[in-house]
């Protein structure tokens, strides 16, 4: 099979193939600017990942595929991933995904095959006990299902994925307080996640928990009040915290402001915008630096993030070009660690696991102090779904 790309294709799709080459070939650059070896193992929050070297059609695939994918067109990105595991079959995230597509268009003898060769390159590998047990949950096989989530939450106990995912298994099997029990565990932990409560709502109503249901209605109110629906919690109070919240209240001015007094650069601005959603605020900060200075690479890497959160790939592929520009002509001042990790999150949610190892390459990464909140739980963020290796939905 192959995947045809039409000759007159939409302006939206000519742009996403050129954002996906230059987003490939600035992984690539910073591979050869840092001589990586085919195999690099690197530090991302303390835990020490490996990754491969992998072809650039591989990485320009994944990225069709992956977009084929989040718009629905399944045939398509099925297509494009076989196709990507032609050039990388021994991607342990390919075949995964594989797997999931295939369960989707009800071809499950064929997604158990799938999911067995990611497991044969990768026995551990989370994502697939988990995509696999989504697949068992879908064909009413819960036994299965609960079995396989249990394993993926073993291996990754950190994603709330997992854990959601094993509740829903638990709830359909009628086993509604174990499911409870897991979403009040969850929630122990994660008081903001939106998600979280959204479960426990449903739960709640399956078996006529009012109480909790009425609890969980009311928080759910609390946190889109507040602007807490990505599920983040507050950060305590400080320059940088306040930083954050003038731009959560979308303050540009009053965040310009206290970037100023808290000596933090303009562009980290935009970044840290990005970092929390806030896409019309990164994007203006970011265009407003970049015109000055078109070498800002913490201010494109703000650009394309924000363009990539809202869904516009012209921008996306203008970012992406300017950044591309400026790498090949060594104009390029290096982006911030923050700005580092946000841009290896863009990679991996458009390109996939390896590109975004290799653009942040062989050396250690600490993007915080112990004073950013923020940059913290960008960091952890990133080291989880490397470590997973499944990109979540921006």
């Amino acid at each position: 099979m192959r995947v045809v790309v039409p000759r007159r294709a939409s302006p939206e799709r000519a742009g996403l193939r050129r954002s996906a080459a230059r987003l490939s070939w600035l992984a690539l650059l910073a591979a050869s600017a840092g001589c990586a070896a085919p195999r690099v193992a690197r530090s991302v929050d303390g835990q020490v990942i490996e990754g491969r070297y992998i072809e650039a059609r591989a990485y320009a695939l994944y990225a069709i595929a992956a977009e084929a994918e989040a718009r629905g067109d399944l045939a398509t990105a099925l297509q494009a991933y076989e196709q990507a595991e032609e050039s990388d079959p021994d991607s342990a995230d390919i075949w995964t995904r594989i797997g999931s597509i295939r369960c989707r268009l009800g071809q499950r003898g064929a997604a158990d095959d799938a999911f067995e060769r990611a497991r044969a390159i990768e026995l551990d590998y989370a994502p697939a006990h988990r995509e696999q047990a989504r697949c068992d949950l879908s064909a009413g096989r819960l036994e299965p299902a609960l079995a396989r989530a249990e394993r993926a939450i073993l291996l990754d106990p950190d994603r709330d994925e997992g854990i959601l995912l094993r509740a829903e298994i638990l709830r359909r099997l009628g086993r509604t307080d174990d499911a409870r029990l897991a979403l009040r565990a969850l929630l122990a932990r994660r008081p903001w996640s939106v998600d979280a409560w959204r479960a426990l709502h449903a739960v709640a109503l399956a078996v006529g928990d009012r109480a909790s249901a009425e609890q969980a209605e009311r928080r759910l109110r609390e946190l889109a009040s507040r602007g807490d629906a990505a599920g983040r919690p507050p950060s305590s109070r400080g320059p940088l915290a306040e930083l954050d919240e003038a731009l959560v209240l979308g303050q540009l001015r009053r965040a310009r402001r206290l970037a100023r007094d808290a000596d933090l650069p303009p562009a980290e601005v935009a970044v840290r915008a990005a970092a929390l959603g806030r896409v019309g605020e990164a994007r203006e900060q970011a265009e407003l630096v970049a015109g000055a200075d078109p070498a800002s690479a913490s201010a494109l890497v703000a650009l394309a993030v924000a363009a990539d959160l809202s869904g516009d790939v012209e921008a996306l592929t203008r970012a992406c070009d300017a950044l591309h520009a400026a790498a090949a002509g060594g104009l390029a001042v290096s982006p911030s660690p923050l700005a580092r990790l946000l841009f290896a999150e863009l990679l991996f949610r458009r390109v996939g696991r390896d590109a975004a190892l290799t653009w942040l390459g062989p050396r250690p990464l600490r993007a915080s102090g112990a004073r950013d909140p923020l940059s913290q739980e960008v960091e952890r963020r990133v080291a989880r779904e490397l470590a997973g290796g499944a990109p979540a939905a921006p």
